[in-house]
């Protein structure tokens, strides 16, 4: 796979770095390989060592593991990739700091200093990703910023001055290096660059919110005085957070399954909004219960009221399920949603007026937009009639030599220029047609909601296309009926012609 292109030339709105060139490339696998040789040992002292819980214990190796296997991958696959350096370096490293309590401060003089470096690293690769640029001009003003609190935070670790500033300045830098990425997607004209800060904004967001959720819960925690959250809980949101940020970076990068994240992010959405619709329904149901039975029966219900929430929250399980994945489908796969809804509509509007052809290039136009396809085709009664991506002659001289597969719903052949068929049946259930789809541009292939999205429109674009042909055929059927009356009053025009010609002469 090749690598990001280069940064372009410093400007004045534009400040970026070169690739890793020279000798920096050797003194960048020295240090990988010693912070690698660190992580390992760290995940060795916890597996033999360490004093803790046995389920924190594996937690804790489960994402050491992760994050290892992350940097290792991005170490072997973009060794000249400057933000993939920075990030590997800094998944090592958060090995090392995150298998200790830093926040607690009862840590070794190095794991401390060694935290506030994984910052830094994170930070600038976030101010650099995807190119190497830092985009918008500001983007240098947070670098400086970030090199700033990382100087305080090697003041406090090392105890040369009594503040605590670090933590919330930190967090305000990852911040804005954040809000960085979402004003480098708006002004993004690639759609490879866009999907993949989707999957970073996918990463970043469920990670931070997990640890920001396990620092309020370890606040809640402290402040009550008693264990509010479990600790087992907040260990496991905690390590899930950076596994999460950790998986979305390595995707990025790789651009592998780039084309998949409207997918994933709408069902992280679906399945954390419902998870929680639950479980207010669940606690606000057990909590009316409970209130009820203490004013109207003078005592507790107990264990009662716990089974009559978990009834109501079981009956309200489907409703809820239809209701958030539609919306989130709506919200964050809008082009499949637009796709299923809005195209039968449209379809059913040029079936009437348009030709095949027109047919046929409006409906691909609009699948290309939404399933991310390279190059698409229709086939109806082994003609070609529209394509995208591709030029037709092409297309008609693979057709000559294309084997007919067995019509099943859907024929896949990643090998083919066209990797998705899906026959196009009429209603009898003779074959007519093939809708023919190449690859998505990272030549990964397409997705369940991809092939859903394609059944729910099929319909549509059969009867708009058989329609639209019976009425071609019924057209050139009267054309030919024309051709023949005139032929046959031109050739009863001549007979008459001759008959007063012969008449005259007698």
């Amino acid at each position: 796979m090749t690598d990001i292109a280069a940064a372009s030339p410093s400007t004045a709105a534009n400040w970026s770095l070169p690739p890793l060139s020279g000798r920096l490339p050797t003194a960048y696998r020295i240090i990988w390989v010693l912070l690698a040789f660190g992580s390992a040992a760290t995940l060795a002292w916890l597996a033999y060592s360490a004093r803790m819980e046995t389920t924190i214990l594996i937690l804790r190796l489960c994402k050491g593991v992760v994050l290892l296997a992350v940097a290792t991958i991005l170490f072997r696959r973009r060794q000249s990739d400057l933000v993939a350096g920075l990030l590997s370096s800094a998944f090592l490293l958060w090995i090392i700091t995150s298998s200790f309590d830093v926040a607690g401060g009862s840590v070794p003089l190095a794991v401390g200093l060694a935290d506030r470096l994984r910052f830094l690293l994170l930070v600038l690769a976030l101010l650099l990703f995807p190119n190497g640029e830092m985009t918008p001009a500001w983007a240098r003003w947070v670098a400086i910023a970030a090199c700033g609190v990382f100087v305080l935070g090697l003041v406090e670790t090392v105890g040369a001055a009594p503040v605590h500033l670090f933590l919330p300045l930190a967090i305000l830098c990852v911040l804005s290096a954040v809000t960085l990425l979402v004003v480098r997607y708006r002004n993004s004209g690639s759609m490879a660059e866009r999907q993949q800060l989707k999957w970073i904004a996918l990463g970043l967001v469920s990670g931070i919110s997990l640890i920001l959720a396990t620092r309020g819960g370890a606040a809640l925690n402290a402040g009550a005085g008693r264990p509010v959250i479990e600790p087992l809980v907040l260990e496991g949101l905690f390590q899930a957070g950076i596994i999460a940020i950790a998986i979305g970076f390595l995707v990025s990068l790789l651009r592998y399954r780039l084309y998949d994240a409207e997918t994933v992010i709408s069902r992280s959405v679906a399945y954390a909004a419902l998870t929680l619709s639950l479980v207010a329904v669940f606690a606000g149901t057990e909590a009316v219960i409970e209130m009820f039975g203490q004013q109207y029966l003078g005592m507790g219900l107990g264990n009662i009221s716990a089974t009559m929430a978990a009834a109501v929250a079981a009956v309200l399980l489907s409703p809820l399920h239809g209701r958030i994945t539609g919306w989130a489908e709506k919200r964050f796969q809008r082009d499949l949603a637009e796709l299923k809804e809005q195209l039968p509509e449209f379809l059913a509007e040029l079936s009437g007026i348009s030709s095949t052809a027109r047919v046929g290039e409006m409906a691909l136009q609009r699948i290309e937009s939404a399933l991310y396809a390279v190059r698409t085709a229709l086939v109806l009664d082994s003609r070609v009639i529209a394509t995208t991506g591709i030029d037709l002659r092409a297309t008609e001289h693979w057709l000559q030599g294309w084997s007919i597969p067995d019509p099943h719903l859907f024929h896949v052949e990643p090998s083919s220029p066209f990797a998705l068929r899906m026959p196009l049946r009429c209603p009898f259930g003779s074959l007519r047609g093939w809708l023919l789809l190449g690859p998505r541009p990272d030549g990964t292939p397409f997705g369940r909601d991809d092939l859903d999205a394609l059944t729910a429109i099929a319909p549509s674009l059969k009867r708009a296309l058989f329609s639209a042909r019976e009425r071609e055929v019924e057209r050139d059927q009267e054309h030919a009926e024309q051709r023949r009356l005139r032929k046959a009053i031109e050739s009863l025009g001549s007979r008459l012609a001759a008959v007063e010609r012969a008449s005259d002469r007698t």
